[in-house]
């Protein structure tokens, strides 16, 4: 007789093991990028251009959060076309600097023309969304018709969904990732098309925002230097055989004014081979702590040199705690007074954001 347990199944347990079932590319040597690898690690990728095999692949929460941006850019996908304004996706295209290497990728959606908004609003509304994706579906198309009007030009989109802590950064600074940039760039060049947007969509409550990348006639945007400097570094390494330094474990960003760790290194394909770490989780247990540690100094040091004082009145100075922080920070970043004065400029601006701890009050 079978027990209660025997006879139960977990619908979870399903749903979770099919989104890790996904067809990897065999690794091989190969003579050409993938646009989605663009602005990323060039250590990386040279590692595998050359056929090297991953010593950390995707773990099973990565291959998660490659599925659930999968999931919006289809839900994105499908409302332009209820729309009557989606006239490709997935378009392979290939583009080739004389005498650099290959570049090769599939755009997410080239749209545009004379929507029926409302028709669409209808038909969203018929399918019977659950609420959370029906309210962001709407939205989509509201944002939209309130940018863009009855008649849309034709433009290619890159979704991205994202973090709330970086959809306020994209958002406060008005500025895409660099690495989403060259990518959309790419369906641009090998389209010859003027513009393209980068829309973040905040996976957290569903806020999307949208970022324009230009291609100039003169083949000099920002864009395109980017593009351009990051094709032909990997170019000279390849063909030269020159494997790239190995990138920093933590960095400072510019348009923060703050440490944070790099992205580059916690998800490296081979963060084993190249840095150590048996594991990303391993990468985090290091640098958590110390990246916090650079922060709250930095912030103290940015209240002193803004002439801040404490509650009381009192001139602020460096705590131990800080002073240790601090020669850790001198250690770990040769051009660390550069970072400090970036920091108190834009605390002058009011662009940055110190958080009060009792280490920093």
């Amino acid at each position: 007789m079978n027990t209660q347990n025997e006879m139960s199944w977990s619908f979870f347990g399903v749903w979770n093991d099919s989104l890790l079932n996904r067809k990897e590319r065999p690794m091989s040597p190969r003579d050409y990028m993938w646009a989605s690898e663009l602005g990323g690690a060039h250590v990386d990728r040279y590692l595998r251009m050359k056929g090297t095999t991953p010593t950390n692949p995707p773990n099973a929460r990565s291959l998660r959060k490659f599925q659930a941006g999968n999931i919006w850019e289809w839900l994105i996908a499908h409302v332009l076309k209820r729309a009557g304004i989606l006239i490709d996706s997935q378009n392979h295209l290939k583009y080739q600097y004389d005498g650099m290497l290959e570049v090769t990728g599939k755009l997410d959606m080239l749209a545009g023309g004379s929507p029926d908004w409302d028709k669409a609003i209808a038909e969203v509304k018929m399918l019977e969304l659950p609420e959370l994706l029906e309210q962001a579906s709407l939205e989509i198309i509201n944002q939209l018709r309130t940018k863009y009007g009855n008649e849309l030009k034709k433009i290619i989109l890159e979704v991205k969904s994202c973090s709330s802590f970086m959809f306020d950064r994209y958002e406060r600074t008005g500025k895409a990732n660099p690495h989403h940039i060259m990518q959309l760039f790419h369906y641009l060049k090998a389209m010859d098309m003027p513009e393209g947007h980068i829309v973040y969509v905040c996976k957290d409550d569903c806020r999307m925002i949208e970022l324009p990348v230009f291609n100039t006639p003169d083949g000099n945007s920002p864009a395109e230097q980017m593009y351009r400097a990051d094709i032909e570094a990997m170019t000279i390494s390849y063909r030269k055989d020159i494997q790239p330094e190995v990138e920093q474990e933590v960095i400072f960003a510019e348009d923060m004014g703050k440490f944070q760790k790099n992205w580059k290194v916690e998800y490296s394909g081979y963060l084993t081979m190249l840095y150590g770490y048996s594991e990303p989780e391993a990468y985090r247990m290091r640098w958590d702590g110390k990246v916090s540690t650079f922060n709250r100094t930095l912030g103290r040091i940015i209240m002193i040199e803004t002439d801040k004082t404490t509650p009381t009145g009192k001139p602020i100075v460096l705590t131990p705690g800080n002073k240790e922080g601090l020669e850790e920070m001198k250690a770990t970043f040769p051009n660390l007074d550069a970072h400090i004065a970036r920091a108190v400029e834009l605390a002058k601006k009011g662009e940055l954001v110190i958080e009060e701890t009792e280490e920093t009050i």
